[in-house]
């Protein structure tokens, strides 16, 4: 059995000092807590560091873009410019098709109206009003029957989808018995069209 020394601190109390009991230290739970408390200190410093550059990587990335689009900025402005250009000259040609396909239309009308009142000879046409594709047509005549004559004919026209009398009343013209009348009639919307009627 081997010889175990006893240590006996004499000094009376007020003068003794305690030993410190430092065997933590060497304990191994202590050991690795403390190692894997510098492992996520560093950890978190290198995901910090790397999240802050790449942060101000994307700063300088924005930053030069926005240099890029400044210096870019002149072809944006004639892009806008050249874009205003090109709707008003859109604007222009779809009015100058449409003044093209309205006299055409006109014509094709005005064409079915006259030839339709040769066979209506005591008849004869006082105003024409449109409205959309619309027409209100007032007349006179000294014959009855060829207003619904007139009327018949003129459905019969490819530019006329419908005709009604709106209107009809015994009047004097040059003290002659006489009738005043009024038509509405529709006309085909596509007349005059490229690819429409006639």
């Amino acid at each position: 059995m081997a010889n175990q020394l006893i240590e006996i601190n004499l000094l009376p109390n007020e003068f003794r000092q305690v030993k410190m009991d430092l065997s933590w230290l060497s304990d191994m739970r202590v050991i690795w807590s403390t190692f894997g408390l510098i492992f996520v200190v560093l950890f978190l410093s290198g995901v910090y560091y790397y999240v802050k550059e790449t942060a101000n990587e994307l700063e300088r990335a924005v930053e030069q873009t926005k240099l890029a689009v400044e210096r870019e900025r002149h072809i944006l402005q004639k892009i806008n410019e050249l874009e205003a250009m090109q709707a008003s000259i859109k604007q222009k040609i779809d009015a100058l098709r449409s003044i093209q396909v309205s006299r055409k239309r006109w014509v094709l009308l005005f064409e079915d109206i006259s030839t339709t009142l040769k066979d209506a000879p005591g008849t004869w046409i006082t105003g024409i009003t449109q409205n959309g594709d619309e027409m209100d047509i007032s007349g006179s005549t000294w014959n009855f029957d060829e207003v619904a004559l007139y009327m018949l004919k003129l459905e019969k026209k490819e530019s006329v989808t419908g005709i009604a009398l709106t209107n009809i009343s015994a009047t004097k013209v040059n003290n002659e018995d006489a009738y005043t009348f009024s038509l509405k009639v529709a006309f085909n919307p596509n007349l005059g069209l490229e690819d429409g009627v006639r």
